[in-house]
Order: C-alpha cells, then structure tokens, then sequence
C-alpha cells in the first residue's frame, strides 16, 4: 500500500514537506497545493517557488494543476517534465466556492462533455509525464458519477483518487463508501483512496474493505499527528 500526503493550501507547502519527510517520513508521495496555470501554462512566482527542485530534493513530488483549459494545462504539463517530474494531477475536488463557480475543481464535474473534450486534448497532447486525476463522485449526486466514470475510463490514468463525497457534501456529510465501492469495481484504471482517514486503524478498515485500492491519501489526520505514518508505528499497529 502507498500513503500519500494529500495537498493543503496554505500548509503543505515546501517548508512543511522538507521537515515532515526528514524528522516524520512514511509518506510515499507528497502532493503540492494546487497550481493554477494562466494563458499557455505560465506560472507565478509563488508557484514557481512552490515547485522548483532545489525546494523539493529528495521529495516524491507530485504538482498537481487546476485549470479548465486544456491549453494552459498542456502548457504548464511541459513545463513541469523539463524541470523533471514525471507525474501531474488534475484537481477535480476541489469544492470551494470561488473554485467551483469558475467550473474548476469539483466544479467541472457538472460539466461532463467539457471534461471529456478536455481529457481527449491533454492525453492527446504526447507529454512527457504520466497524468492522475483527483474527484469527487459529482456536484449533487453519487448519481452523476457513472457517467464521470464512464468518461475517466476512456482514458489511461496513472490513477484516479477518488474522496467519496459529492461538492455539496464539503467535508461535513458522512464519505459515501457504497459509491466508492462501485466506482472500484467498475474501474479499470487503478484506484485511489482519500477522506477521513484520521487514524492507522481508518486506513486498516479502509485496507481491509478494499485490498484492491492502490493507495490511501490522508490530509487531516496527518496533519493532526504528523507521525502518523512512520513505519515504526505502523509496525505496532499490525502486531496489536
């Protein structure tokens, strides 16, 4: 299994990268606060800062960009593999306001056919990194998702990452684990867990419920206790 630190804006940054994988380690990749590319891909300072390898070395790094334009996101994908990455997320969860009401993050679920036609120009576009994508199940509805996994199917994902609640849901509601469990068993493309992993023993029941899950991304709970994932610990966790 692979654990991975999902991206925080504000926090996870490269400071925070640097100190948790040297005094805390056990995370298999880190991912970076999302990156909004402009016009043909560019990046601001901030972002530059953000992802430049002499802040990151020795870091499992993943960028991850939000964007809707295929273009600014083939632009900034280029950018990223001659600065040497080799993978790029797509940020589809994001469910915050001013996100969504620009049709980013969780926001372009609601518009499939877009998403498609999106999708086919990037994975189209020949470049030089692998290209994961992390969702939510839809805006409203675990009902919308089939059809958005209808459409992630097409294509082959490094993985899709998939939180279990829809946009509305924010991180209030309950994560809807039957509607993870058929987007599992209908995927072909790896899969992916996060949301409300808080503790070793989460991430145990959620292993145990799905062997097939690739990896467990955790936010919050790493967070709360940063050594959560030290193999130490989580050595004691399964003698116990």
């Amino acid at each position: 299994m692979r654990y991975d630190l999902a991206p925080l804006e504000g926090i996870t940054g490269p400071l925070y990268r640097r100190m948790h994988h040297q005094i805390f380690g056990g995370v298999d990749r880190y991912y970076t606060p999302f990156l909004s590319p402009g016009e043909g891909g560019t990046l601001n300072k901030r972002e530059l800062r953000d992802i430049a390898p002499e802040e990151n070395q020795g870091l499992p790094l993943v960028p991850q960009l939000l964007t809707r334009r295929s273009g600014d996101f083939i632009g900034a994908a280029r950018r990223l593999g001659e600065l040497g990455y080799q993978h790029i997320n797509l940020n589809l969860g994001c469910p915050s306001g001013t996100v969504t009401a620009k049709g980013k993050g969780s926001g372009f679920l609601a518009h499939p056919q877009e998403l498609d036609h999106f999708l086919e120009e990037i994975f189209s576009a020949a470049l030089p990194v692998k290209i994961s994508v992390k969702s939510r199940l839809g805006m409203t509805s675990e009902e919308e998702f089939p059809l958005i996994l209808a459409i992630f199917e097409k294509y082959p994902l490094e993985e899709l990452i998939l939180h279990p609640r829809v946009r509305q849901d924010f991180y209030r509601c309950a994560v809807r684990m039957e509607a993870f469990e058929a987007a599992l068993r209908h995927s072909r493309n790896p899969v992916g867990y996060n949301g409300d992993l808080m503790s070793l023993s989460d991430c145990a029941a959620v292993e145990a419920r799905f062997p097939s899950v690739t990896s467990l991304m955790l936010g919050r709970g790493l967070i709360a206790d940063p050594a959560l994932l030290r193999p130490e610990k989580r050595t004691r966790e399964r003698l116990q």
